[in-house]
């Protein structure tokens, strides 16, 4: 057991940094204590969090963040590197030079998002003004990897750590389902627009496409690809004997420029999915439930009357959040797992960490019952946002699935059924999905979380 000494001020925020450092992610139990001879008596690792020199253990100066209450503007950060590594609120004092675990605060909090000015035209906190994609670190979890080389820092200083389990790598796959259907269901008139706008760009090949899905003699591409994402799941699931991490999430919102196309209610969709054995079918709360909590418990309601189960998991449509108002939503709807922590524009690490933590609330000064789960990477951002070619965001799908599996993080990544309509040879991106999952599902297949060594 790690022992951190610290004063009492510090204690709720400076515990659930604690939680996600060591317990969740170096794998070990700590505790906190304030009584100095309590502290210099452990023989067992210890951190001493505070400005005085113990002559015991590793010392951390406190940035004094965590004895604060609340947010307000950080008028200067102190950044600088440590082991290679960006961080940030740095004094070069004590063995740590920089308060570790104040600067993981800031992040998993996503402290500097609160009241955020830079905003883009979906109400969305910019990407670019995260002080990680300036920093050019956006897609390292840095976080974990402070984690692991503090790890370093005490064996450095003779203390044992073998009972630092660290944490086993998972690859976790979840889609959501904006569209189940590019042809079907969407009356006549929108289905007339849409064959004369291919007509006149000369896509003879798609009118006649959706003449035969309209008159059932060809299955609709968007609805084809569900289903086989289905299917490589349940497959993998019954040959390899792993737990099948796959999530669907399901968009019920009004029809409209950013929300579903098809006509309300598509029966057969419902019945598909309240048939499915997938036990983790979650809500897509829609465009139109941003800093709207009546249309979120209204959507999630639906959802629940659909599969006659609780929906307890999310993902916002769009990724529309505005921290903490949606997060604070969400839990008022009985919400319990998060899945929108993640940029539309540039995939990485948010919050700095690939494993999941809790959504700490700054009003209450405490940890809630909202578990939010990082989402590395999302197909769009690869496809639209950045161009990149398939086989350059197949590298890049590696790159960040190894980031994960250094130290023991969740590879969790964001496909769309109507990004991976039709066959290889058709629609590439079908066959990087493949491929990024069998590599993503091989690291986990090949042991345990590797510690991270710089």
């Amino acid at each position: 057991m790690l022992t951190i000494y610290s004063l009492p001020e510090h204690t709720n925020r400076l515990r659930y940094v604690a939680c996600h450092l060591f317990e969740g992610v170096l794998g070990t139990a700590f505790r906190i204590t304030s009584d100095q001879n309590d502290y210099l008596g452990q023989k067992t690792p210890c951190i001493n969090y505070s400005e005085h020199p113990l002559g015991h253990g590793l010392q951390m100066v406190p940035h004094g963040l965590l004895a604060e209450r609340g947010v307000r503007a950080v008028p200067a950060l102190n950044e600088s590197e440590w082991k290679g590594l960006f961080c940030f609120f740095y004094s070069g004092k004590g063995d740590i030079p920089f308060d570790l675990f104040s600067a993981s605060f800031y992040l998993l909090t996503l402290y500097e998002e609160y009241d955020a000015a830079a905003t883009d035209e979906h109400g969305r906190f910019d990407h670019r003004a995260s002080l990680l994609f300036r920093h050019g670190c956006l897609e390292t979890p840095l976080v974990d990897r402070w984690a692991y080389l503090l790890k370093e820092a005490l064996e450095a200083a003779g203390f044992p750590t073998g009972d630092f389990r660290g944490r086993q790598y998972r690859a976790i796959h979840t889609y959501d389902i904006d569209h189940p259907y590019l042809y079907r269901n969407k009356g006549l008139v929108k289905n007339a627009g849409g064959a004369l706008r291919d007509l006149l760009r000369g896509n003879v090949r798609a009118v006649g496409q959706r003449i035969r899905v309209l008159l059932r003699l060809e299955p609709d591409p968007f609805w084809a690809a569900l289903q086989t994402i289905y299917a490589h799941h349940t497959h993998h699931t019954h040959h390899t004997h792993h737990a099948c991490n796959c999530y669907l999430f399901v968009l019920l919102g009004r029809r409209g420029k950013h929300g579903r196309t098809t006509l309300y209610p598509t029966r057969s969709y419902f019945r598909y999915l309240k048939r499915l054995d997938l036990p983790q079918i979650g809500l897509h709360p829609s465009y139109d439930t941003f800093l709207n909590s009546k249309q979120l418990k209204k959507e999630k309601a639906g959802l629940e009357r659909i599969l006659q189960r609780e929906v307890t998991c999310s993902r916002q449509h769009f990724l529309r959040l505005r921290h903490p108002d949606t997060f604070r939503d969400l839990l008022s709807a009985g919400i319990r797992e998060d899945f929108s922590l993640a940029f539309s524009h540039a995939p990485g690490f948010r919050s700095g960490t690939a494993v999941p933590h809790p959504f700490y609330d700054m009003q209450t000064e405490s940890p809630t019952a909202l578990l939010l789960r990082p989402t590395v990477l999302m197909d769009t951002t690869l496809i639209r946002h950045l161009h990149l070619s398939p086989d350059a965001a197949l590298q890049r799908v590696k790159s960040l699935a190894d980031a994960c599996k250094q130290s023991g993080g969740d590879f969790l990544s964001l496909w769309h059924n109507s990004n991976l309509a039709a066959a290889p040879a058709e629609n590439p991106w079908t066959g990087v999905h493949r491929q990024a999952v069998r590599y993503a599902v091989s690291l986990e297949e090949h042991g345990h979380a590797v510690s991270f060594v710089i």
